[in-house]
């Protein structure tokens, strides 16, 4: 695995779901363990490989406030610019300890995904193919960083080209195509 990637696959024997950090991946995760799936870092090609997708302003702020709370720090106390460019250091990541701000599309380099899920149907798509969803939906909690959304647009230009590419491609799923696995 490369610690420049963020890939955890968690495999069944039917597909391979690509772990994406404040993308509802506890409520995936949950949602399919009664399927006992097996975390790998090995793609299959074999296998229909899915992942769940956010905006990447919402995610960014999402990430933020959640690594702001879990290490007990304040915002004023960090470099904005060091949230965006972080490597995924793998001795401290079984710890949890993961950049969250860090784009949700490194997670996706070269693992060929066939399905994107639009985290604001992930609660149908789950109902829909493991009859029953745990959508959390955690980020409930208000904002408290004093920042402008025009100083953080342009550190996420090229998750919004690629947030907007998917939006626009037949890889995002949608209800009416049923069950994809």
């Amino acid at each position: 695995m490369s610690n420049f990637q963020n890939i955890e696959l968690f495999e069944t024997d039917k597909f391979q779901y690509l772990l994406i950090h404040k993308n509802a991946c506890t409520s995936v995760l949950k949602s399919i363990e009664h399927l006992s799936p097996v975390c790998t870092h090995i793609k299959s090609d074999k296998k229909i490989k899915w992942t769940v997708i956010r905006d990447p302003y919402e995610r960014f702020l999402s990430g933020l406030n959640y690594d702001l709370k879990r290490h007990d720090i304040k915002f004023t106390d960090i470099k904005l610019d060091d949230l965006f460019n972080g490597k995924v250091n793998i001795f401290s990541r079984g710890n949890g300890n993961v950049n969250h701000c860090i784009s949700q599309f490194s997670y996706t380099f070269n693992v060929d995904i066939n399905y994107y899920v639009h985290i604001n149907d992930l609660e149908i798509f789950l109902k829909m193919h493991f009859n029953q969803s745990h959508f959390l939906n955690a980020d409930t909690e208000k904002n408290n960083i004093d920042l402008e959304k025009k100083d953080i647009i342009k550190y996420l230009n090229f998750d919004y080209y690629m947030y907007d590419n998917i939006l626009n491609s037949s890889n995002l799923w949608k209800w009416n195509q049923g069950k994809i696995f």
